[in-house]
């Protein structure tokens, strides 16, 4: 890879605000390959720069009509957030510290808190503000071989989010090594179980559902019907499917289900047990902890209950609720997810 200049000016005179970044100072663009996409319509970064050692400004572009990337409740989809810390923190490992395209990133874990926005600003696309401060550097020999990503993001000036997370990037070698016999056997299902009905768990087009019912265990549509007729906790489980064809999920080839599938598999487990929309899920935490290959089922477990009381508790929109979802897959666990939010209507 060619190594991308950075700005290293001082800055400007701040700008009176909590951010002290001066707008002075220009940005430096961003190609689609340092945000591992193959489609300009996917990528969120629009430019990037230094703003002190190891501190930079980002500049995101969130779309108002991507047909993935939707609009719940007047909000931007919860994923959007996580698809922002993950491209954010791909480009700064590429463009910032030269980390090699074609080198493998391994991510261990992805969090983030965000706020509700106001309605009148969510119309078409919207410029967001990431500031993303990389700390736990670690390089062998003159690569960059991990780093960890704090953000905060803002809109207008107010922050709208705050997340980051934690990956390794290790050479092509090092990659064949580490996954072993699996890339010598890779070879995607020709034929994907059927998925859920879309609604059931916050989606409108069969292609964006990655779950599909499991052979056991209640149905998505008993759950749904549990979250609003009895008090209690509804819990389900379900096999993780894909559309291979997706365009964003899978834009490029893949030797395992992407981490941001598994993503998106915790949201759409949460929004089946609690019923779509009812809730606005503004805190999330994941953790990575295996690959998940295409070869054997990988299950998706759920359940609910609040941030105060017991994870097997009484639902309550009222106040704060939680929903624990792991992923399983040949007997050991390959992710979990802890989901929190409030009623969205409250």
């Amino acid at each position: 890879m060619q190594a991308i200049a950075v700005c290293h000016g001082s800055e400007q005179s701040s700008r009176p605000d909590e951010t002290g970044i001066s707008p002075e100072i220009s940005f430096h663009p961003v190609p689609k390959e340092l945000v591992h996409r193959s489609k300009s319509l996917d990528v969120l970064p629009v430019g990037w720069r230094l703003l002190t050692n190891d501190r930079y400004l980002i500049s995101v572009e969130w779309p108002g009509d991507h047909p993935f990337y939707t609009t719940v409740n007047g909000n931007p989809a919860a994923n959007l957030v996580a698809e922002t810390v993950r491209q954010c923190g791909l480009l700064l490992a590429h463009a910032a510290y030269q980390a090699p395209l074609g080198h493998h990133f391994v991510m261990w874990d992805l969090a983030y808190t965000r706020e509700r926005v106001r309605p009148a600003v969510t119309a078409g696309s919207r410029r967001i503000e990431v500031e993303a401060v990389c700390t736990d550097l670690r390089f062998r020999g003159p690569r960059l071989a991990a780093m960890t990503c704090e953000m905060t993001l803002r809109a207008d000036g107010r922050t709208v989010a705050r997340g980051g997370g934690r990956f390794d990037i290790v050479s092509p070698a090092v990659y064949r090594r580490l996954r072993g016999p699996q890339l010598a056997s890779v070879v995607r299902p020709a034929v994907q179980p059927e998925p859920v009905t879309p609604a059931l768990v916050g989606r409108t087009r069969p292609i964006d559902v990655v779950l599909a019912p499991a052979a056991s265990g209640p149905t998505v549509t008993a759950l749904a019907a549990t979250a609003t007729t009895t008090a209690t906790a509804p819990s389900g489980r379900w096999q993780l499917r894909a559309d291979f064809g997706h365009p964003t999920i899978f834009d490029h080839d893949n030797d395992h289900f992407p981490g941001m599938a598994l993503v998106e598999a915790a949201f759409q487990a949460a929004n089946a047990v609690v019923a779509p929309g009812r809730y606005h899920w503004s805190s999330t935490e994941v953790a990575f902890l295996g690959y998940v290959e295409f070869g054997s089922p990988c299950w998706i477990e759920a359940r609910i209950g609040s941030r105060t009381g017991s994870r097997t508790g009484p639902m309550d929109a009222t106040r704060p609720t939680a929903v624990e979802i792991t992923g399983h897959q040949d007997g050991r666990p390959v992710f979990t997810a802890l989901l929190e939010g409030t009623s969205a209507h409250g």
